[in-house]
């Protein structure tokens, strides 16, 4: 077998057999039903000199029996042929469903293959949205926040004691006071009142001299 391996694909055979054979096989456009059996008849025709191993010729016939156009030729009715092109028995009822079932299922599983290549494309295609920050981002970031405002330094508010001013009436000699000196009231004693001028004594011993709008009690 000298040029066996270059009839090593099933195209290979199939465009040798429609040169060889022509009014059986064709390597394109109508196919015609085969002879039951054709697969034998090829190899007692070519004898020794086959230029194919049957496991090959069994695969390239498989081939060219499963595809569309040879599907569409078997109807009930038609004549099969030899590998001469000779009529030799019909196709049944049967095999004609047969072949009308296998040429739905095939176009229906590649519909099936397109719209699925189809659907990936155009997810590949389509804009993809920006992702948005993960949980553990959106995590760090409140803690972050947190910790910021956590340590911002309040500020803080001088507290300024409730404001009870007396008048004079109510103020008498040896009466516990506030004067407020600064920004602090300090406690004194009334040692001496003389009209609007009240004389205190603070703690330290010293003795001051103010007015009652410096007085609370």
């Amino acid at each position: 077998m000298d040029t066996q391996s270059e009839l090593s694909s099933s195209k290979t055979i199939i465009a040798f057999l429609a040169n060889q054979f022509p009014n059986c096989f064709t390597a394109e456009g109508n196919a015609k039903p085969l002879k039951i059996g054709i697969f034998q008849d090829i190899i007692d025709r070519f004898a020794d000199n086959v230029q194919f191993s049957k496991t090959k010729l069994r695969l390239a016939l498989r081939l060219y029996t499963a595809s569309w156009r040879y599907l569409y030729c078997i109807k009930e009715g038609a004549n099969r042929v030899d590998l001469d092109g000779n009529a030799c028995d019909t196709v049944t009822s049967e095999q004609a469903s047969h072949a009308a079932e296998l040429l739905k299922a095939s176009k229906a599983k590649v519909k099936a293959q397109r719209e699925s290549k189809n659907k990936e494309q155009a997810t590949a295609n389509s804009p993809r949205s920006p992702k948005g920050p993960s949980n553990k981002s959106v995590a760090e970031n409140v803690r972050v926040s947190t910790k910021h405002v956590t340590n911002i330094s309040r500020p803080k508010f001088k507290s300024t004691p409730k404001l009870n001013k007396p008048t004079v009436d109510q103020l008498q000699i040896g009466s516990n006071v506030k004067i407020i000196l600064g920004s602090k009231p300090v406690s004194a004693i009334i040692a001496n009142i003389e009209k609007e001028n009240i004389k205190v004594k603070v703690p330290s011993g010293m003795e001051l001299t103010v007015t009652i709008e410096h007085i609370l009690v």
